[in-house]
């Protein structure tokens, strides 16, 4: 099991806080809203520096069109940049593009389409539709954060990581989506004392 956190801890550089979670996360996931000249240009600056740090990374590709997460998928793909997984929201029309074999679905809150990677944001099943439990052989990853009832990416709380535990496998990917540096390196910590269910 690998647990990353999302690098959208301390703003928006992937630099600085792929450098805040170093030694403390496996992975960081690269949160990528949207995909323009000048997001190319950040990240084309980052990545040198992400490389050389001992850290593993995951993309949460752009969540505004389908054609900007497929734009930013094939520049990571072009780069070389070694990547764990790449997630992609459930976005019109992503079934009409030629996705890169690393892709895996996100389900939402209020939307949920099969693929066969796919990574299972718990935090959404629980507020939201749940996930089939055919699905449940295609999960990659696994998103985990708190909830109030109504919010998530909170800090992780006990009623969630006690759903999480089935999910909690050797080969499975973790990402902890809590925007705060704090919470979301306890949640690191909390879940790597838990250990695996296999």
């Amino acid at each position: 099991m690998k647990l990353g956190t999302t690098s959208w801890l301390i703003g928006e550089n992937f630099l600085d806080n792929a450098r805040l979670v170093e030694g403390r996360a496996d992975f960081l996931e690269l949160l990528v809203y949207t995909w323009d000249d000048a997001w190319r240009a950040k990240v084309s600056r980052w990545l040198e520096g992400l490389a050389a740090l001992n850290l593993e990374y995951t993309v949460h590709l752009p969540t505004d069109t389908a054609a900007n997460a497929l734009a930013a998928a094939r520049f990571f793909v072009e780069s070389g940049f070694p990547l764990l997984n790449m997630t992609l929201h459930p976005l019109p029309g992503w079934r009409e593009l030629d996705w890169p074999s690393l892709m895996a679905m996100e389900n939402l809150n209020d939307r949920v389409e099969f693929h066969t990677r796919y990574t299972f944001d718990l935090t959404h099943s629980l507020l939201g539709q749940p996930l089939p439990e055919s699905y449940y052989p295609h999960i990659v990853e696994l998103h985990l954060s708190g909830n109030d009832g109504r919010l998530d990416h909170l800090a992780l709380d006990s009623n969630t990581l006690e759903l999480a535990r089935p999910f909690l496998r050797r080969d499975m990917l973790v990402c902890f989506e809590i925007f705060d540096p704090d919470d979301a390196l306890a949640a690191v910590e909390a879940v790597r004392q838990v250990g695996t269910s296999d």
